[in-house]
């Protein structure tokens, strides 16, 4: 059934904000779990996924879980990381030190969230109404190496569960290595793989 012109719903293009999370959404989970996220670092990735990773990335902050990414400044990844900003999670970001410019703290492609220049502000600005603003804890792991293996070791070390939001060849390629390798893992396998199935992505 079509919403009413007074709802809202999460990942329509109209423009709105996406509906306000519900009480089970917003209330502190029992087991704080540590989540990998993969997703599109595209600039041209469709407002209706980047609407449901923004209010994944504001539930895991909401829930108390650590949201573990690759510090992406667009498409899903950027969204992710605005949506636990706002809502004052723990955030790290994963990247490879060719990304960190002449050994500065400027790092190219990455969040916002994690550029120490803009780093003495607070997050969480969105917070739910009544409530301190709560800052949001942001941590950014530099992977070396001549290639991404080490980036994709530190993505899934320690790590509880994998969300797949979508994306292209890159985040497939991290996911395919994952899923064979979750049963040989040293710390034991995941306890969730999820894929969020958004408007039918991964159907097509």
């Amino acid at each position: 059934m079509a919403p009413k012109n007074d709802e809202v719903t999460v990942g329509d293009e109209t423009g709105r904000d996406p509906a306000p999370l519900s009480s089970s959404l917003s209330e502190p989970a029992g087991k704080p779990l540590r989540i990998t996220c993969y997703g599109s670092s595209s600039s041209r990735t469709p407002s209706r996924y980047t609407s449901e990773a923004h209010r994944l990335g504001l539930v895991l902050a909401r829930r108390g879980h650590v949201c573990v990414n690759g510090a992406g400044s667009s498409g899903c990844m950027a969204a992710m990381n605005d949506g636990a900003s706002a809502g004052g999670g723990h955030i790290v970001g994963v990247i490879h030190e060719m990304f960190v410019v002449d050994g500065s703290d400027w790092l190219q492609g990455a969040h916002a969230a994690f550029d120490e220049r803009g780093g003495g502000g607070k997050w969480g600005e969105e917070g739910r109404d009544g409530e301190e603003e709560k800052t949001a804890d942001r941590e950014l792991l530099v992977a070396g190496g001549d290639d991404l293996q080490e980036r994709k070791r530190l993505l899934v070390e320690g790590a509880d569960a994998l969300v797949v939001l979508p994306g292209g060849p890159g985040t497939w390629d991290e996911v395919r290595l994952q899923i064979p390798e979750n049963s040989c893992r040293c710390e034991g396998p995941l306890e969730e793989v999820v894929v969020l199935h958004s408007d039918g992505e991964f159907g097509r």
